[in-house]
């Protein structure tokens, strides 16, 4: 785990293929450089900053607006049974890389989950 209020993000890290923001702000302004040529830097808190680094990079802002009634519903559905994901495969989030790759693989059957925290 990396606590970036002590270590600077792109001092912990190499290159990423991915920066997926959900904060904004002094990270966000930050992140481009820890994304590798080709990758992608997604915020859901805010348009990412234009820089000469997010030139070969593919930044994005995606609005998200939470919608009550289709929470509702779709928490009703699993509640029934009625919506049940398909599962190919679980990985712990310190197996990352391993989940990205089954992702990618032929043959995957449903989605590959990453658990964020242990039963």
């Amino acid at each position: 785990m990396l606590d970036h209020t002590k270590t600077p993000v792109e001092d912990a890290l190499d290159p990423v293929d991915l920066v997926f923001d959900t904060v904004g702000g002094e990270l966000l302004e930050r992140s481009p450089a820890i994304v590798r040529e080709g990758g992608r830097l997604v915020s859901v808190a805010e348009q990412p900053p234009e820089s000469p680094t997010t030139a070969t990079i593919a930044a994005m802002y995606f609005v998200v607006e939470p919608n009550c009634e289709q929470l509702a519903e779709l928490a009703r559905l699993v509640d029934t049974g009625d919506l049940r994901p398909a599962i190919d495969s679980v990985f712990p989030l310190a197996d990352a890389r391993a989940a990205f790759e089954r992702s990618m693989a032929a043959g995957k059957r449903g989605k590959v989950v990453l658990r964020v925290v242990d039963d």
